[in-house]
């Protein structure tokens, strides 16, 4: 076969997985991008790791394996994000079920799980043994990990009668032996600001008992590993911000720190967020969630994060960064067709710089075993195999604008659909207004499905300034925002055995612009 009559054989796969150019014959609108010179002043520098994981504590032995049988899959999908940025993402390893956890020193199982229903998202309660800690050292030394201690309250009775704060120093201090100077800090808890009337804690709950119970808990802990650093990540609340829940409305990270919660104790504080509730996982909770209400609403997202702007900067002096800890689409283990398609990789791009123009020190995207939002499934499970999700494109792509490290990051374009963002190098060691523009973003959030014509697709031209005419194009694309398959970066994709596979393509600008397709996101770079 000629290299033509390849070529041409080859284009209706190349079409699909966005190798082959924008169609310039369906360009619906333009914008002229104005980049300044500098960031705002007082823009936060951002690390390399800016974009990093939370892993379901219940999961953390599929996801990463033990001494016997590590997860090599997992591991490849973490090397290939160092690969790409210089640094390992944080790992937040917590959630609802480290709160369920009891540790037996005799058990010879890592984890034994309960669960309920065996269709159910997370274990009802699980017993954790010595052998646990195995997987927190298949990963390599340079991971950091927070790690998710118990909050029992101190009435409860376990082994060798233990009660709630025995139980949690008894766990920090298997933790912090096993990892040293790998633990980045421990939470206590989750989202205990939904805890008030349950099995948790009694009808009095308030976030005054909240903080006093949790010096107590941290003190035990301190005493237990003889550190008495500020090695916490406080609070650990669900955000309230946009959805309605049957609790006393006055918890919050600000109420927190006005309650006594500080940085002698604390290097961090954390919330969560999610977009809407999916009804799989928590059915009755809110509206039924979707790709053009949810994931790809731009005026939904930027609603939902005032609240975290605000508490980013009125916490900021505190000596405690605020985090994003735990973050995703869609709430209850995300939902099918909405969590686990294109859109959601596009919206974590447009999500992740925007949080990056805010007072927000880290964001965690969470996961867990057949969770339908994770970046990638780390095993064969409930006949799926282990397999990348499309998450983890989006990933690859706040990879590579991060690269390096030492990045500011401005909103150059705010509109219903389509976002465009400046990066800043910061430089080692600069000043802040000696930052200098690096690349540009363009994120076009309009809904386009894989079922339309692809030669219909509409595109937005956006015309650089000068500086960029020589500049490198990535592209994040697929056929649809609907459809997990066929996803590009820059045409290189991902296999199911955590291998980047394809030579990376990069397209040149034409004439100081470019063309961004509906439901795609393009990387400028000088």
């Amino acid at each position: 076969m000629t290299s033509s009559l390849l070529l041409r054989s080859l284009l209706p796969f190349a079409a699909s997985i966005g190798l082959v150019c924008a169609n310039p014959s369906k360009i619906v609108d333009s914008r002229f991008l104005k980049v300044p010179s500098s960031p705002p002043a007082g823009r936060q520098i951002v690390d390399a790791n800016y974009q990093s994981y939370s892993i379901e504590f219940s999961y953390m032995h599929d996801y990463a394996g033990n001494d016997t049988h590590p997860n090599e899959f997992s591991l490849r999908m973490l090397k290939n994000l160092e690969k790409i940025s210089g640094a390992y993402p944080i790992m937040r390893i917590g959630g609802s079920t480290s709160n369920r956890a009891i540790y037996d020193a005799n058990q010879k199982e890592a984890v034994i799980p309960t669960f309920d229903r065996p269709t159910d998202d997370q274990p009802s309660r699980l017993t954790i043994g010595p052998s646990w800690m195995e997987s927190f050292h298949q990963w390599g030394k340079d991971i950091k990990y927070i790690y998710g201690l118990s909050f029992y309250d101190q009435n409860s009775s376990f082994i060798d009668g233990r009660d709630g704060i025995d139980e949690t120093a008894i766990q920090a201090k298997v933790a912090y032996d096993s990892l040293g100077d790998q633990l980045y800090a421990f939470e206590i808890g989750n989202e205990m600001n939904l805890w008030q009337c349950t099995i948790d804690r009694p009808c009095d709950w308030t976030i005054d008992s909240y903080v006093s119970q949790w010096n107590d808990y941290a003190n035990a802990v301190q005493a237990a590993i003889g550190n008495y650093e500020n090695i916490f990540q406080g609070c650990v609340f669900t955000s309230l911000a946009g959805i309605s829940y049957n609790t006393t409305p006055s918890w919050s990270v600000e109420d927190a720190v006005n309650a006594g919660m500080n940085s002698t104790k604390s290097k961090t504080i954390a919330d969560h967020q999610y977009l809407g509730m999916s009804q799989m996982g928590c059915p009755g909770r809110g509206p039924v969630p979707t790709i053009e209400g949810n994931v790809l609403n731009r005026t939904q997202i930027h609603r939902l994060l005032y609240e975290h702007e605000r508490i980013g900067n009125v916490t900021k002096d505190t000596g405690m960064k605020y985090v994003l800890g735990e973050t995703n689409a869609i709430g209850c283990q995300g939902a099918p067709g909405i969590s686990d398609v294109f859109a959601e990789a596009l919206w974590s791009v447009d999500y992740i710089l925007y949080l990056a123009t805010l007072n927000i020190e880290r964001v965690h995207f969470h996961m867990g075993t057949q969770y339908r939002y994770s970046p990638w499934q780390p095993i064969d499970y409930l006949n799926t195999t282990a397999q990348v999700k499309p998450l983890y494109y989006g990933n690859m792509m706040t990879s590579k604008i991060f690269a390096g490290g030492n990045k500011q990051v401005d909103l150059l374009l705010n509109e219903t659909t389509l976002a465009a963002y400046t990066i800043y190098d910061a430089g080692e060691g600069r000043k802040r207004n000696c930052a200098r523009p690096e690349s540009v973003v363009v994120a076009n959030m309009a809904m386009w499905n894989s079922t339309q014509l692809a030669h219909h697709r509409p595109y937005t031209k956006v015309q650089l300034p000068k500086e960029f005419k020589h500049g490198k194009v990535r592209r994040l694309t697929s056929p649809g925002v609907e459809t997990s398959k066929h996803i590009t970066f820059a045409g290189q994709w991902v296999d199911n055995k955590g291998y980047i596979r394809g030579r990376e393509e990069t397209e040149k600008l034409h004439g100081g612009s470019v063309l961004v397709g509906a439901g795609e996101a393009v990387l400028v770079s000088m």
